[in-house]
């Protein structure tokens, strides 16, 4: 059986709706600076996966000129030990 004694026990351990519904009120502006924050930073982050991304495919391109380079090279260089 529960006393009153557990029960302004429990009250100290849990939030009653009220002190929830006032704590939230109190939190509004926060949760909307934190939510502003994220949206900044997911901007941020997005631009640098972009930057990212075409560097990479800058690097791939030279990567495949150097491989076709390499390759024209030692067709010429079978070629040549052919004739």
């Amino acid at each position: 059986m529960i006393t009153n004694a557990d029960v302004k026990k429990l009250k100290t351990i849990f939030a009653t709706k009220g002190e929830l519904k006032a704590l939230d009120s109190k939190m509004d502006l926060g949760f909307v600076e934190v939510i502003k924050y994220i949206g900044e930073t997911r901007i941020e982050i997005v631009s640098l996966l972009n930057n990212s991304i075409e560097e990479l495919k800058d690097i791939a391109r030279r990567h495949q000129m150097t491989l076709e380079n390499h390759d024209s090279r030692i067709s010429h260089l079978e070629y040549a030990n052919k004739s």
